[in-house]
């Protein structure tokens, strides 16, 4: 091997973005909003108040509505308070 020639190897960091990440900035502010509003009741995701405000607010059916709503809990973008039991923001919804 010749220590002048360079190794054709080249680093690179893999990073990954979501398809949804352009919905960030507008889902950071989110209000608080329950996602299983009945718990005496199985969960439905049409009385979800997380996925109808994600619903309406990007015009979306709710199926999508729900990969948003996990892309943006595994990004942080939204939070759950386990005081309040609901979902927040990362800004909005704060005291």
């Amino acid at each position: 091997m010749n220590p002048r020639r360079k190794t054709g190897k080249r680093t690179r960091k893999n990073t990954r973005t979501s398809r949804y990440a352009h919905l960030w900035p507008e889902l950071a502010h989110m209000p608080c909003r329950d996602h299983w509003p009945d718990r005496s009741t199985t969960f439905k995701p049409e009385r979800s108040q997380v996925l109808a405000f994600i619903v309406d607010g990007y015009g979306c059916d709710l199926r999508e509505a729900g990969r948003i709503f996990q892309a943006a809990r595994d990004a942080g973008v939204i939070r759950f308070n386990p005081d309040a039991r609901q979902w927040r923001g990362m800004k909005g919804g704060q005291p």
